[in-house]
């Protein structure tokens, strides 16, 4: 030792209590580290091994004390991660429990939890060791002695434990769903749920370990009376973080169809709907606006998730008379963000039948969509203007994609198409197209107007004549994958409807490009879409247009041949026809059969005949295209 200040050693540490003779000087120096607690500075494990055998219930008491506040130091929880320490407290916890070893009982499942916190050196010897079946068996005592005396405190310090336990990944949590952890903690939920004052840190931790076991294995479904009795602590908490907790559980088992059926049934989006509801009527008073905010936004949550299962649809739906239906439709009006953009997801997950659609639409729903995204596409557009607006950029995107989706659900009977198609909505969403910045919301835009656009040659004469139809083009070199795609679907469907005088309006907004790359769409109806498009075009247009010219510069020649080669064995017959159609059409020009005989299409088209025999009925049309494209003398 260099000077009084210096301090001992480890080992001399330990051999100073290996020599204490005197059971009170021992009883003082456990009481020592227990005070010094994750500060104490030696490591004594051999010190606690010996001592956890001792035959004085007092010192293994002390012991245990001891040992679960040095477990909380990070740094030296390995050090007492071993099976010399754990088996011994695992043989304690073995016994019977009763009033008089209650605190030795508590410390031990205090110790394991602190042994088990990040450490999966301890996790992994209660797993070895039948810790799991021990622990629940002490679970088992306190629930079946349900009182208010300690055996009853016993319970949460064990399912915290177990909640460290299980934090270490899924084989962890795994041995706790094939043990009787589920059942006793529906058992304990629902005593909590009947309690005039419900133990809310012994509720949050049981939730908190369930989402914790449904987190590392997310296919799980629990039984469906511990997911009722998640509901009933849901329906009479007051606690605002255990109901965040019951909601996180509900809306990760949602996932499962049935799960959603059950929550529809049994009033559980009725519950949420109310409880959203109250929070906003006293949101002032309840607690801090953060707490109350992240509460309601799981709660809009589960709403949303369990309207995306068809039979809790058809369920909360009820002929236009279920509570939800009527609540979301008020919340139409409503000035809370989070409520609003509710209201829309809800709505269009209600718009997912005809007649639901047709009714909705009597009930002016269509109205009140198009307004909301009229409004905060406004406010988008004067954000973009940098003036200043009360609202969240975010909030003004979800709003405009949400409202296009569920008017875009809301159109899809041929009715509700003619009756939005005559009213104002083309003419709003065409005039948004040159504002529009946001992928996702240009996609469900031009998808809006695209359903709009089905039978509708008035709806098509619009979107021709517009001075924006060439921001529809745009989208689709944008790269994007959803509006990329629906550009050029929108464009040919267009085509489709147009007279023919006003077709070459298509070639003024460089459309052809995006109908040549929508050749090699990855499925065959879009291929089929922008063919016939295509031909339409090439009929329609008169030869002294720059048809032909913006067909070569898109590589007209290279596409077919991809498209051809990369379809020989799949390709429908009725998109072997259109093609052989354009093909014909498209003949005629002796600039584009020379860009076909350059891009290989007609050795493609020889190598697609012989390789199918479902061809006979079109044989001729090949072959004859085949010489054509053969016989074009290279330049």
């Amino acid at each position: 030792m260099d000077g009084p200040s210096a301090k001992k050693s480890t080992s001399f540490e330990t051999l100073v209590i290996q020599n204490i003779s005197n059971t009170n000087d021992l009883k003082a120096k456990l009481n020592e580290i227990i005070a010094s607690g994750k500060d104490y500075e030696y490591d004594v494990s051999s010190c606690i091994k010996a001592l956890l055998n001792n035959n004085d219930p007092v010192i293994v008491l002390l012991t245990v004390q001891a040992l679960s506040e040095l477990a909380k130091c990070e740094t030296k929880r390995d050090t007492y991660a071993q099976k010399d320490v754990i088996v011994p407290i695992l043989s304690i916890l073995s016994k019977d429990v009763t009033l008089d070893n209650v605190e030795l009982i508590k410390h031990c499942c205090r110790a394991l939890g602190n042994l088990c916190c990040d450490c999966d050196t301890s996790r992994n010897i209660l797993l070895q060791n039948n810790g799991v079946c021990i622990l629940g068996n002490v679970l088992k005592i306190c629930i079946e002695n349900n009182t208010s005396t300690p055996l009853g405190e016993i319970k949460v310090v064990v399912v915290k434990a177990l909640l460290n336990y299980a934090i270490g990944g899924q084989e962890y949590s795994e041995s706790l769903v094939k043990s009787d952890l589920i059942e006793y903690s529906r058992k304990m939920l629902t005593v909590e749920s009947f309690k005039e004052v419900m133990d809310d840190d012994l509720v949050s931790t049981i939730l908190t370990l369930l989402t914790v076991i449904n987190d590392n294995n997310t296919e799980l479904l629990f039984d469906v009376d511990l997911n009722m009795a998640v509901l009933n602590v849901l329906r009479e908490t007051t606690n605002v973080d255990v109901s965040e907790l019951a909601l996180e559980h509900l809306h990760t088992q949602a996932e499962h169809e049935s799960v959603k059926t059950l929550l529809a049934k049994e009033g559980g989006v009725n519950l949420v709907c109310s409880r959203l509801e109250l929070l906003l009527e006293h949101q002032s008073t309840l607690t801090q606006d953060s707490e109350v905010e992240a509460v309601m936004k799981q709660a809009c949550d589960l709403i949303i998730i369990v309207l995306t299962g068809d039979e809790a649809m058809h369920i909360l739906y009820n002929n236009g008379k279920g509570e939800v239906y009527q609540s979301v439709v008020r919340w139409l009006e409503s000035s809370h963000h989070q409520l609003l953009v509710t209201a829309v997801l809800a709505v269009g997950n209600f718009a997912r039948q005809d007649n639901y659609c047709e009714k909705m639409m009597n009930e002016h729903i269509f109205d009140k969509l198009l307004a909301i995204f009229e409004h905060y596409h406004s406010l988008g557009v004067k954000m973009q203007s940098s003036e200043e607006v009360s609202v969240s950029p975010m909030v003004v995107m979800k709003l405009q994609h949400a409202s296009l989706s569920a008017i875009r659900n809301l159109c899809v009977p041929m009715v509700n198409k003619r009756r939005a198609a005559a009213g104002p909505a083309p003419a709003v969403f065409l005039a948004a197209l040159p504002h529009v910045q946001e992928h996702n919301v240009a996609y469900k835009l031009l998808a809006a107007i695209r359903m709009l656009l089905d039978g509708q040659e008035s709806v098509a004469r619009e979107v021709a004549c517009s001075p924006w139809l060439h921001h529809i083009s745009s989208w689709g070199g944008s790269g994007h994958a959803g509006a990329g795609a629906e550009s050029p679907r929108l464009l040919a469907r267009v085509a489709r409807l147009l007279p023919q005088n006003l077709l070459p309006r298509l070639l003024e907004a460089d459309c052809v490009s995006r109908l040549v790359d929508m050749l090699l769409a990855s499925h065959a109806l879009m291929q089929n879409e922008a063919l016939v498009a295509l031909t339409l075009l090439a009929a329609g247009c008169q030869p002294d247009t720059n048809l032909t010219d913006q067909l070569v510069k898109s590589e007209i020649g290279k596409h077919l041949s991809v498209l051809v080669d990369t379809n020989c064995a799949k390709m429908p017959l009725e998109v072997a026809e259109n093609l052989l159609s354009f093909l014909e059409v498209t003949s005629r020009y002796e600039t584009l059969l020379l860009d076909y005989k350059s891009a290989k299409v007609h050795d493609a088209l020889t190598k697609f005949a012989t390789s199918r025999d479902d061809l006979d009925h079109v044989d001729n049309r090949i072959h004859k295209i085949i010489d054509l494209i053969s016989e074009e003398k290279s330049e």
